[in-house]
């Protein structure tokens, strides 16, 4: 079985039993639609999937037939649920379901000084935003898996240190706990994967190197490596003069479809020839 066949068992295998699916890289390197791409998968697998997005800007929907993600858990198109978890309330989201009472949380809240010392101290918005995930996996995860669509490298490596740094602040108590259990989520192999992405540039690939190492470090289970971009030209028999041609007519727009698909698959079999060729799934 050849090493891409082999990386797309590996990552039907991850969907298919894991609760979580973290996606990291590098910004630009198409982080959300590799995830959208997997939820498709995920529910091409009789599961029905949760994408959680962060901080997503105002776009259209990244699946077919589908609307974007808003701030509460609903469905994005069929067999796909979806929310788009704002940073500013992730704290305030977090601490409702982790506080033995609705009331408390509200309280605490509403008093400005502590407020402030919330979003002024290291890792609390960052436990936030994780805890928030671990809760809806824990909810969502007979249906399927919770696919993360995290922020740039270095917001991965917050995510995974985040509960360590609950937890030299809190010595015991509830939140204390809470960050405990997490973290054995965060690094139980079972349960959750990292999924990294590039794209087939030097500068990508370092990154991505980069982070796995950190990542390794972190002792968090890494999944495959997912080389987005990487595509064969789909009209090899077709002239550029052609393209060039059907751009001034009715069909401008199927064109320029096909020349920016061109482009992507001559850029990335340019940098196949400079450097050791990977292929588009590669297994850690």
């Amino acid at each position: 079985m050849s090493s891409e066949r082999t990386a797309r068992a590996q990552l039907d295998e991850i969907l298919v039993s894991r609760q979580i699916v973290m996606v990291t890289g590098k910004g630009g390197v198409g982080k959300s639609i590799v995830s959208a791409a997997l939820a498709l998968r995920a529910r091409d697998l009789g599961l029905r999937p949760l994408m959680f997005e962060l901080d997503a800007p105002p776009r259209t929907s990244l699946l077919p037939d589908g609307v974007p993600a808003g701030d509460d858990v609903t469905e994005l198109a069929p067999g796909i649920l979806g929310i788009n978890q704002r940073s500013e309330d992730a704290i305030r989201d977090y601490a409702i379901s982790t506080l033995p009472s609705r009331t408390v949380a509200e309280l605490l809240f509403e008093n400005r000084v502590s407020k402030l010392f919330l979003r002024a101290s290291p890792s609390v918005s960052e436990m936030a935003l994780v805890g928030r995930v671990a809760i809806l996996a824990e909810r969502h995860g007979a249906d399927g898996p919770v696919i993360v669509d995290l922020h740039a490298t270095g917001h991965a490596l917050s995510l995974v240190q985040a509960p360590a740094g609950i937890m030299q602040v809190l010595r015991g108590g509830v939140l204390h706990e809470r960050a405990r259990r997490i973290e054995e989520l965060l690094s139980d192999p079972v349960r959750t994967a990292f999924v990294t992405v590039a794209l087939p540039e030097e500068l990508p690939v370092t990154e991505l190197l980069e982070l796995r190492a950190r990542l390794r470090v972190l002792k968090a289970p890494l999944g495959p490596v997912v080389l987005n971009g990487v595509i064969d030209d789909p009209a090899p028999g077709i002239a550029d003069e052609v393209v060039a041609h059907l751009e001034e007519g009715p069909l401008k727009h199927a064109a320029r479809d096909l020349r920016a698909l061109r482009t992507w698959a001559r850029r990335g079999a340019r940098e196949q020839r400079s450097n050791a060729t990977p292929t588009s799934l590669s297994p850690s």
